[in-house]
């Protein structure tokens, strides 16, 4: 089966790039335009005397931001998981007696 890629337009900042992206990945495309654009609007309308290359640095900071926190999440998920497994033993245990 060959690549099932398509090319797809996105739309920043008044910028429209065609992009070849998977097929399957292109709803995810769309979030991430949606989300640039979001906070692109955002930060437009509240620093609005500042240079758009500013505005957009802070649009990328505000999203790594949001990477960074989700991969935070992410590690914490596995330990929690186990601190409940183990909690459950513990009560096993405890009843048993």
């Amino acid at each position: 089966m060959k690549d099932d890629k398509f090319t797809i337009n996105v739309q920043i900042s008044g910028l429209r790039m065609p992009l070849n992206i998977p097929r399957k990945d292109e709803e995810l495309y769309r979030k991430a335009e949606k989300m640039v654009n979001t906070y692109l609007n955002q930060f437009q309308k509240l620093y609005n005397q500042r240079p758009s290359e500013e505005i957009l640095i802070m649009v990328a900071f505000q999203i790594a931001v949001i990477v960074s926190k989700q991969e935070l999440n992410e590690d914490k998920v596995p330990l929690a998981e186990k601190i409940m497994e183990l909690d459950e033993e513990l009560k096993q245990l405890l009843s048993n007696k």
